[in-house]
């Protein structure tokens, strides 16, 4: 159950949006003062404040600047509320550290959107990203090998995965040199690489997602989504065998996901996942 602190010195104020945050879901710590406010925020780990911007002793801006200044409570987002709704009013409210802005009286409704909104847990970031992009040309491909090694070698990658890695890498990357853009006139290749931690389950879905190296390769040619390509029948003689579909079949024996997409901005862009455990 998220922990919400209402720091408000109005008792009519306090009872009534304790009562209605309680009725959807929130456990609700109570604080009549910015003074009391700080302290409460420090030792009962909310998981976010709602600030009265009015307050006795010290006023909401010097309570929500030293919570942002305490380590120990600078993550933890904050609401203002005050009867005000000027753009300065908004204005100081976020130079004061807030992280939102509310008027009174309250519409619950946007109140708990803007509460919902802050609660959401950040997006997980990268242990380890780079972004190369080079011409469409051969002479980029040991370019593209090196930005991969490096990639391995912080990931902790054993040699024989770094080695399906760099097959991957080498035939993405030559199919996009060879076929991607008019001949004598190469467009560019961009390599995104991420490795990405471990992360546990959500409360939405039960599975966690584990630690991954996603390669991403993208280009400006025409559409072409190498995905479709089916696998060549080896049974079959090699003078007789259609063309395509081989280099991609290895590329998803040697990867655990795969996703295409085309945009008029972007492109082509392929993304090949290896999961680490």
């Amino acid at each position: 159950m998220p922990k919400i602190l209402l720091v408000e010195d109005n008792e009519l104020n306090r009872e009534m949006l304790s009562r209605r945050l309680v009725r959807n879901g929130f456990e609700v710590l109570i604080a009549v003062d910015g003074l009391q406010g700080v302290a409460m925020a420090s030792t009962q780990s909310p998981d976010l404040v709602l600030m009265d911007m009015s307050l006795p002793g010290i006023d909401g801006w010097e309570a929500t600047r030293r919570l942002k200044a305490d380590a120990a409570t600078r993550a933890v987002p904050v609401i203002a509320l005050t009867a005000h709704a000027m753009s300065e009013d908004r204005a100081k409210a976020l130079a004061a550290g807030c992280d939102d802005f509310d008027t009174k009286p309250i519409d619950l409704d946007r109140l708990l959107g803007k509460i919902h909104t802050l609660l959401q847990p950040a997006p997980p970031q990268p242990l380890w990203a780079s972004d190369l992009t080079m011409p469409a040309l051969a002479q980029s491909l040991p370019a593209f090998k090196t930005a991969l090694d490096d990639l391995c070698h912080h990931a902790g990658i054993q040699p024989d995965l770094r080695d399906d890695l760099q097959v991957v890498l080498d035939e993405v990357c030559a199919n996009i040199v060879q076929h991607a853009y008019p001949s004598g006139a190469p467009g560019a290749v961009r390599l995104l690489l991420r490795h990405w931690p471990a992360l546990p389950a959500l409360a939405s879905g039960p599975e966690p997602r584990p630690a991954a190296l996603e390669v991403t390769v993208i280009d400006q040619g025409k559409p072409f989504n190498p995905l479709t390509q089916p696998a060549p029948d080896v049974s079959q003689p090699l003078e007789e065998r259609p063309l395509g579909g081989l280099g991609i079949h290895f590329v998803r024996q040697m990867t655990d996901s795969q996703r295409y997409s085309h945009s008029v901005a972007e492109g082509n862009r392929l993304t090949l996942v290896k999961h680490l455990d």
